[in-house]
Formats: structure tokens, sequence, C-alpha cells
């Protein structure tokens, strides 16, 4: 793996990379070191250049190496061709935002230029009628009867 090795293995490295890279695509933010940022650019920028250039099935899939939900790599294909449209490079912006107390690092914030939102919109789910729920709640438990009282019919003639 190239780059910094942030006091890591390569597979605790390879990882790290990773876990960043996916909160990034799914909150569209991230606030980290500044060595962990600088690592970490060159994968999102990689990504969002594949997503925009080209095709859609290759980009997926390689969306798909880092996020592993088919759904969240469908909602970040198309919001990245939507935002950034014919943009090839220099999709994030970082931002410093304050030294840590214990160790005095310095923590940045990593974004994408222009403002994104991942999340779906929300949908109302419709609840039914709290008569029908009861009816089907009732039904459950006469028929959970009867099966307790067969068994105990069928306990007493084996006696």
């Amino acid at each position: 793996m190239f780059g910094k090795k942030l006091g890591r293995n390569f597979d605790e490295r390879r990882s790290l990379l990773k876990s960043l890279t996916r909160s990034m695509f799914t909150h569209g933010a991230i606030e980290t070191t500044e060595a962990k940022v600088k690592a970490v650019i060159p994968m999102v920028e990689h990504l969002a250049n594949i997503i925009i250039t080209k095709e859609e099935l290759t980009a997926k899939r390689e969306l798909f190496k880092v996020l592993q939900d088919q759904t969240w790599v469908n909602r970040v294909v198309s919001t990245l061709k939507s935002v950034f449209g014919e943009q090839s490079s220099n999709f994030t912006v970082t931002k410093k935002i304050k030294r840590r107390f214990g160790d005095d690092a310095l923590i940045v914030k990593l974004s994408f230029i222009k403002a994104i939102d991942f999340k779906a919109p929300k949908v109302e789910v419709v609840k039914k009628d709290k008569k029908e729920i009861k009816k089907a709640d009732k039904k459950a438990v006469v028929k959970k009867e009867k099966t307790v009282k067969k068994v105990k019919a069928v306990k007493k003639e084996s006696k």
C-alpha cells in the first residue's frame, strides 16, 4: 500500500483507509487527523474520478469494493454524477478545525467541495387501523389455544 504508514501494518492501514473512504461516501465529510486525511484523499479523488468519467457499470463495481452495499452504491453514483457533472478532479476540500487536547494533533475536516446529501428521501409508512391489528392478534391467540388443547388431549389419551 502506498503513502504513509500511519503506525500500522499493511492490513490495518488498508482497512483504515477503506473505512475512512466509506465514511466519506456515506456522510459526505469526515473529521480526523491531518496525516489520515492526506493518506485518504487520493483514494477518494480516484473513486470520484472513476464515478464521473468511466462507464456506469465499471464505476459501480469499483465503488462496491469499498462500500459493500448496492443501494448505497447506486445512490452515490447518481448523486455524484448529478452534482459534479463534467468535473474530473478536485472533488474534496480540507479545513483545519482544532488541535486535539491529548497529543496536540491537528484535526482536519475533509469534505466534498459542494454540499452533498447521500441519504435517501424519507418515505412515510401508512399504518393499518388498530381494529385490523387487534383482530389479527385475536385470531393468532385462538389458534394457539386450540393447538394447546389438542396437545393436552393427546397426552391424556396416551396415558
